[in-house]
């Protein structure tokens, strides 16, 4: 499939903090790319330059789709609005028929008594479940998702990481930022290990098993302790 997203030589300094250092790489229509590094390794910072917040320094950031969707860390969400009112909001934004909101919120398995009650009454799963169906809203095509599982039980991180799954298959391309190392793993075809502001390993994950996740977190260790 073609290039969802193509950085080149990438680097972003901070007075005299280089914290994107010549960083390199591609992502394509079908895939999933995980970033995992420790905190300060430069993930933030790349992702905000490819979704616009940050002007970098030096390189090139191409991505032929329209403007990428975007999962925080720490999403905002209004919480006097409910969720059908805030999808139904995004569905208008995008000219999309407003009955699709329903159907994203069954994506994620929002529970349907949820739908009309303000977000302030939400769970932390509840609100991380909406902001990821308020991502995945209009099927972008590329999706940078910062520690999408934030807040999720274990029946949620795998109603989630399904989902993400059946996207790709249809051909969205995802960057995942995550310190959780077996969910990136269940998802990526590629990890991209961060160091220093730097790529310091793409790691293939062939058999998204645990036995891989575990050897990437010994990676991570050695790349962060040197």
């Amino acid at each position: 499939m073609p290039a969802a997203l193509t950085v080149t030589n990438l680097s972003k300094q901070y007075n005299h903090n280089l914290v994107v250092d010549d960083v390199s790489y591609s992502l394509h229509r079908g895939e999933a790319v995980g970033l995992l590094g420790a905190n300060g390794a430069g993930k933030s910072t790349m992702i905000k330059s490819i979704l616009g917040l940050v002007r970098p320094s030096r390189g090139t950031i191409i991505h032929p789709e329209l403007s990428p969707a975007y999962l925080p860390e720490l999403p905002q969400l209004p919480t006097s609005l409910s969720a059908l009112a805030l999808l139904r909001f995004k569905c208008s934004a995008l000219g999309l028929d407003s009955a699709l909101a329903e159907e994203c919120l069954m994506e994620v398995n929002l529970s349907k008594k949820a739908y009309k009650q303000p977000i302030k009454q939400y769970s932390k799963g509840m609100r991380q479940r909406t902001a990821l169906a308020l991502t995945l809203c209009g099927n972008p095509m590329l999706v940078c998702l910062d520690e999408p599982m934030s807040g999720l039980d274990a029946l949620g991180r795998v109603e989630i990481l399904n989902l993400l799954k059946e996207k790709k298959k249809q051909g969205a391309a995802f960057l995942m930022s995550s310190h959780i190392v077996p969910d990136m793993v269940q998802l990526c075809d590629r990890v991209l290990i961060m160091a220093h502001g730097r790529i310091c390993e793409d790691v293939l994950i062939q058999e998204h098993s645990l036995e891989e996740a575990m050897a990437l977190e010994g990676k991570l260790a050695l790349w962060t302790t040197t």
